[in-house]
């Protein structure tokens, strides 16, 4: 009995921490959480593309959405494409803090946006076992991760509310290619799309269109 109620308060403990965190704060549908990956030479490749949120590095970013008391994350990763994970999947996934804490923040949609949330999470979600978009170009059927939010995230008149911008595979230092994305699309043989529009989770981060309202870790 005793290890049946530890196991329980253990859960419950989890499932505070992962649905709703420090202040009572609670995500809600349509949240955008912003993470720092492990670190690898190919997700810092990817932070390196430019500055995130209050100067976090960003290499990843995936849509919440709410099942029943169920709380989701809708995401594209190259291993498995579009897949629906839980929350405590996707935190554990995460790059952590001193405290142990992951390094992911919420970006939450402007009120001006609410209208589109439902639908634009429902799109995504029906997206889920699409391929992953290796080559990084456009209109190709497969979605890398910021792509997915700009796809799914439509107004009224079916253009997304996120901007984009020509994407770069460069060390803004040193302009040359990052050694990642070098080998990353040697073993794809095709050129680095540089300069192709796109996106990426550090200026999605900064788009006029949400308000980063937490940060799970410092």
């Amino acid at each position: 009995m005793y290890k049946t109620l530890r196991a329980a308060l253990c859960v419950a403990v989890l499932f505070c921490f992962t649905t709703h965190a420090q202040n009572d704060f609670w995500l809600q549908k349509g949240d955008l959480l912003f993470q720092a990956n492990e670190p690898s030479q190919l997700a810092n490749a990817i932070e390196g593309a430019g500055k995130g949120y209050n100067n976090y590095a960003f290499s990843h970013v995936g849509i919440v959405n709410i099942e029943g008391a169920d709380t989701v994350v809708i995401e594209a990763v190259p291993k498995y494409g579009v897949r629906i994970v839980s929350l405590q999947t996707f935190l554990a996934d995460s790059q952590k803090d001193k405290s142990g804490k992951p390094l992911v923040c919420v970006g939450r949609l402007l009120p001006q946006y609410e209208s589109v949330i439902e639908q634009s999470v429902n799109r995504a979600a029906a997206l889920a076992g699409k391929a992953y978009n290796n080559s990084f170009l456009p209109n190709t059927g497969a979605y890398y991760c910021s792509e997915l939010v700009f796809e799914c995230f439509l107004d009224a008149n079916g253009s997304s509310v996120f901007t984009s911008s020509a994407m770069s595979f460069k060390d803004k230092e040193t302009n040359e290619f990052y050694l990642a994305w070098v080998e990353f699309f040697s073993q794809l043989d095709m050129p680095i799309p540089e300069g192709v529009v796109g996106t990426n989770p550090n200026d999605m981060s900064n788009d006029k269109a949400i308000k980063i309202v937490y940060c799970f870790g410092k």
